[in-house]
C-alpha cells in the first residue's frame, strides 16, 4: 500500500513527466542549435575568406599586368633613355597610389654598351603618399655598409625570374637600398634579340595588406595572411608577422593538425576544419584558401565558443523557463491538493465508521470539487440502500468477474491461433521452415499458418486482414478457421480458396477483405501448388541468387461470392528458398522522409542472406524493415520463409503452369 500523500503523487505525476519531457526536448533543440550553429559558421567562414582571398589576389592580379605590360613594350622598343624609363615608371605610379615602386632591372651591357649595372627605380616612402624619389638600386644597394652591400642581381625578385623565364611574385622582405619598407614584388623578364635582357618589377607594400586586413576582420573572426612559404604576412599578433611560419608555430605548440593545414593551404587547396587553438588551446573554427596569383594563403579562425554562445544562451533561457514552470505548478498542485485532500478528509473518517458498521452515518453537504460532492451524495444514497442493493451489487461483480474472465480467455485464445514452437516439424529433414507476427499495434491482423494435409504434402498460408485492431484480429480468426476447415487432402489449392471467399463474403457487412497466399508444398518433389488472393508476391530465392516472383492469381478474399481463382505451380530445387510476407515489409517508411522500403531493397537483402539458416532470414527482414521505419511500424509484419534442403527423385519434375 502507498504511503505517498496526494501531494506527492501529483507532484511525482505532474512536475516529473514535465521535467523529463522538457529536458529531453531541450536537449533536442540544443544538439539541433548547436549543429545549425556550426553549419551557419562553416559556410560564413568559407564565404568570407574566399571573397576576401580573390579581392587580395585581384589587387596582386592587378598589379602583376603592369610589370608585364612595361616587359612586353621594353622587349619591342629599345629607344629609351634613362628619363624616359624615369616618366614612364613616374606616370605609373601617380596613377596607382597603392603601389610603393617600380623598378627596370637590366643584365650587364643590355641598356648600353659598358654599362655593367644599371637598375632605375622609383618609389614613395609609403603608400598612398604622393612623394616620388628616384633612384638607381645599382648605386644604391653598393652605397651600403659592408654587411648590407648586395648585388641587385643577386636578390631574389631578380634571379629567380631570370632563370624560370617567367614573371613571380617574391617572398616578402624589407627592400633597404630601394623603398626601405616591408614589401613584396612581382618580377617580369624581358627580352632583347632573343635574349634575356633585364626584369621589369611592381613592390606592394605589405602595410597597405595588413591595414586592410584589420578593417574585414568582424568582431571574434581573426584573419591571417602567409606568403608562399607559409610566412605569416598579416596577423593580428605583432610577434608572428615576418617572424614566424605556420610550420614553426605547429612545431612549436605541438600542434600537427595545424601543420597538415598549412600544407594543404600552400598546395592551393581550401577548406574549413575544426581545430584546437595554439595560443589558448580552446577549439576554433578555421576556414582558408588560396591566392592563386601570388602562391599566399589566407586564413580565417572563430572560437567555437563565441559559435556555440546563442545557444548556450538560448539553453540558459530555457532553464529559466523551465522553473519558472515548475515554480507555478508547484504552488497549483498545493493549492489544488489543499481543496482535494479537504472534502477527501471527510469521506474517509465516513468511510471509517461505516467500515464499522454504522449505516446511519451521513457526509453532508461538500462545497468544493463537484465531483466529489457528488461522490458523497452517493455515499449517503448508498448507505440508505445498501441493504437493498447488497444483493444486486453482489450479481453484478460476479458477472463482471466473468465477463472479464471471459475476455481475458479470449485473448489467450487469439495469442495462440498462430504456431509458436520452432522448429515446428523436427523430424522432417526435408525442409527448414520458420515464421513471424509482429503487430504495429497490440493485436495483429495478419496472420500465418502450415500444417500437413497428408503426410507428404505441407499447406502454407500467410495472410492479411483488412484494419487493425480487435476487427481485424476477429476476422483473421474467422479467416484461418475457414481455411483449416476446407483444407483437405483431396481439395486443390483454387477449390479450397474458392469455398474460403465464399464463406467470408457472406454478410460481411463491414466490408472486410483478405490478401491470402495459400499453398501445397509437396515435401517428395518441391512442388509447390499456390494460389495467390491479392498478396504482395512472395519470392522463390533460387540457390544460385536467382529471384522468381509468384505474381497474384486473383483478388481479395470475401469480396465478391463469385470471384474465380486459378492455381499455379512452382517447383523448389534443392536450397531454394520460399519467402512470403505481408506488406509491413514493402511498405515500412519512416515518419521523416515517407520513403519506402520496398521491393527492391528487400529484394537486395535476399540475395545476401539466402545462404542464412530460415529463422535468421526471417530476423534480417525484419530487423532491417524496421529500422528502415526507425521502429515506427504502420503495420504489421509477418514473415513465412520454407526451405528445401533434400532433392527426391520423382518420374516427373513439375514445371510452372496455370491451373
Amino acid at each position: 500500500m502507498s504511503k505517498l500523500s496526494i501531494r506527492t503523487l501529483l507532484i511525482l505525476d505532474i512536475l516529473v513527466p514535465i521535467l523529463v519531457v522538457y529536458t529531453l526536448f531541450v536537449i533536442n533543440e540544443t544538439w539541433h542549435n548547436r549543429e545549425e550553429a556550426i553549419g551557419n559558421v562553416k559556410s560564413l567562414l568559407a564565404e568570407r575568406v574566399a571573397k576576401h582571398a580573390a579581392q587580395i589576389d585581384g589587387d596582386f592580379f592587378a598589379a602583376s599586368k603592369i610589370p608585364e605590360t612595361l616587359a612586353n613594350m621594353l622587349s619591342v622598343d629599345q629607344t629609351q633613355n634613362e628619363e624616359d624609363f624615369d616618366a614612364i615608371i613616374r606616370e605609373v605610379l601617380e596613377s596607382s597610389p597603392k603601389l610603393i615602386g617600380m623598378c627596370i632591372a637590366f643584365e650587364p651591357n643590355a641598356f648600353r654598351e659598358g654599362l655593367e649595372r644599371f637598375a632605375p627605380y622609383v618609389h614613395r616612402e609609403q603608400s598612398g603618399s604622393d612623394e616620388l624619389f628616384s633612384v638607381d638600386l645599382a648605386k644604391t644597394y653598393n652605397e651600403l655598409d659592408d654587411e648590407r652591400k648586395r648585388d641587385y642581381m643577386t636578390w631574389d625578385w631578380y634571379r629567380i625570374p631570370k632563370e624560370t623565364d617567367q614573371g613571380t611574385w617574391s617572398e616578402p622582405y624589407f627592400d633597404e637600398g630601394g623603398g626601405k619598407v616591408l614589401m613584396c614584388t612581382y618580377s617580369a623578364p624581358f627580352f632583347r634579340n632573343g635574349r634575356f635582357a633585364g626584369i621589369a618589377t611592381v613592390d606592394v607594400g605589405l602595410d597597405n595588406i595588413r591595414e586592410n586586413m584589420s578593417q574585414i576582420s568582424p568582431e571574434g573572426v581573426i584573419y591571417r595572411l602567409l606568403s608562399a612559404s607559409g610566412t605569416f604576412i598579416a596577423a593580428p599578433e605583432p610577434g608572428l608577422v615576418m617572424e614566424e611560419t605556420i610550420f614553426s608555430i605547429a612545431e612549436k605548440y605541438h600542434n600537427d593538425q595545424l601543420a597538415e593545414i598549412g600544407k594543404d593551404l600552400l598546395r592551393g587547396n581550401s577548406g574549413v576544419v575544426a581545430y584546437n587553438g595554439v595560443f589558448n588551446n580552446s577549439r576554433m573554427w578555421m576556414a582558408y584558401a588560396p591566392l592563386p596569383m601570388s602562391g599566399y594563403g589566407l586564413k580565417a579562425s572563430m572560437p567555437e565558443s563565441l559559435v556555440l554562445a546563442p545557444v548556450y544562451a538560448r539553453l540558459a533561457r530555457s532553464a529559466i523557463r523551465l522553473f519558472i514552470v515548475l515554480t507555478v505548478c508547484s504552488t497549483l498542485i498545493v493549492i489544488v491538493s489543499w481543496r482535494l485532500t479537504t472534502p477527501i478528509k471527510r469521506l474517509a473518517k465516513f468511510a471509517k465508521k461505516l467500515a464499522a458498521g454504522d449505516l446511519d452515518v451521513h457526509v453532508g453537504n461538500i462545497r468544493f470539487a463537484s465531483e466529489i460532492a457528488q461522490l458523497a451524495h452517493t455515499f449517503d444514497k448508498m448507505v440508505i440502500d445498501m441493504k437493498a442493493n447488497i444483493e444486486s451489487r453482489i450479481k453484478e461483480e460476479t458477472a463482471r468477474r466473468t465477463v472479464e474472465g471471459e475476455l481475458k480467455a479470449a485473448r489467450r485464445i487469439q495469442a495462440s491461433l498462430l504456431p509458436r514452437i520452432f522448429p515446428p516439424f523436427p523430424d522432417r529433414k526435408e525442409f527448414d521452415l520458420h515464421a513471424t507476427n509482429e503487430p504495429a499495434a497490440f493485436i495483429a491482423g495478419d496472420f500465418f499458418d502450415f500444417f500437413f494435409i497428408e503426410p507428404n504434402k505441407l499447406a502454407v498460408v500467410i495472410a492479411d486482414v483488412s484494419g487493425h485492431g480487435v476487427a481485424a484480429a476477429l476476422f483473421m480468426a474467422v479467416s484461418r478457421t475457414a481455411i483449416r476447415t476446407f483444407a483437405l487432402s483431396d481439395q486443390s489449392p483454387r477449390e479450397i480458396i474458392d469455398r474460403v471467399n465464399k464463406v467470408l463474403s457472406t454478410d460481411n457487412d463491414d466490408l472486410m477483405f483478405v490478401t491470402l497466399f495459400y499453398g501445397h508444398y509437396d515435401i517428395g518433389t518441391g512442388e509447390l501448388t499456390y494460389v495467390n488472393a491479392g498478396h504482395n508476391p512472395p519470392y522463390i530465392v533460387r540457390k544460385g541468387g536467382d529471384l522468381k516472383t509468384l505474381a497474384a492469381t486473383g483478388s481479395l478474399i470475401a469480396t465478391f461470392e463469385d470471384m474465380a481463382y486459378t492455381e499455379q505451380k512452382v517447383c523448389l530445387e534443392a536450397g531454394d528458398v520460399l519467402v512470403a510476407f505481408t506488406d509491413g515489409v514493402t511498405e515500412a517508411h519512416s515518419s521523416q522522409d515517407n520513403v519506402l522500403y520496398g521491393a527492391e531493397r528487400l529484394e537486395q537483402l535476399l540475395h545476401e542472406i539466402r545462404e542464412e539458416p530460415v529463422e535468421k532470414i526471417c530476423d534480417r527482414i525484419y530487423h532491417e524493415a524496421d529500422d528502415f521505419a526507425e521502429h515506427e511500424r504502420h503495420d504489421d509484419i509477418t514473415l513465412l520463409v520454407l526451405r528445401r534442403n533434400e532433392t527426391y527423385s520423382v518420374k516427373h519434375r513439375p514445371s510452372s503452369s496455370h491451373d
